[in-house]
């Protein structure tokens, strides 16, 4: 292959890749929330309980709402993710808890574990701003969390080829 054959195949992968690339999506228009999520066993009562279920918690946090500033997006198809941060504060290990959510109708439910993401919209962008409530459950290993968890969950954005 050439020198200019091999240069272009370079661009045309630079392109190409960046045409993939996630974007974190400015969520400034929602409302900030700071919210104490309340613990509780999962598993209560008497029970023949195993290890996982004695130290497994349970947090629920109500109508959070989202607010994502869309507007250089709209008429592009895409998929949006949420995301949390893999090194979470008071967490021992991110294996040591799980998100699960439903939503009102925007995007959809899901669940995933710290330093992952999950899709929740895929289509056209319609909208300058796409807005939803969640509904969060979070699980959580009380071996290997401490009190105090803080973390704030994120979108990001690839846009798909037309």
């Amino acid at each position: 292959m050439t020198r200019a054959g091999l240069l272009l195949l370079a661009a045309c992968f630079t392109t190409c890749g960046a045409a993939f690339a996630s974007t974190k999506l400015d969520d400034s228009l929602s409302p900030r929330q700071r919210v104490d999520a309340v613990t509780r066993w999962q598993y209560d009562g008497v029970g023949d309980w195993n290890e996982d279920q004695i130290n497994a918690l349970v947090a629920e946090v109500h109508a959070m709402q989202f607010r994502l500033n869309t507007a250089q997006y709209v008429g592009k198809n895409a998929e949006i993710y949420l995301t949390v941060p893999l090194q979470i504060p008071g967490l021992k290990s991110p294996t040591a808890m799980r998100i699960e959510w439903t939503t009102r109708g925007v995007f959809s439910p899901g669940s995933l574990l710290p330093g992952n993401r999950a899709l929740v919209y895929r289509g056209k962008i319609t909208a300058p701003v796409m807005s939803d409530y969640f509904d969060f459950r979070i699980f959580l290993d009380a071996r290997t969390s401490e009190r105090g968890l803080e973390f704030d969950p994120t979108f990001e954005i690839d846009v798909l080829p037309q």
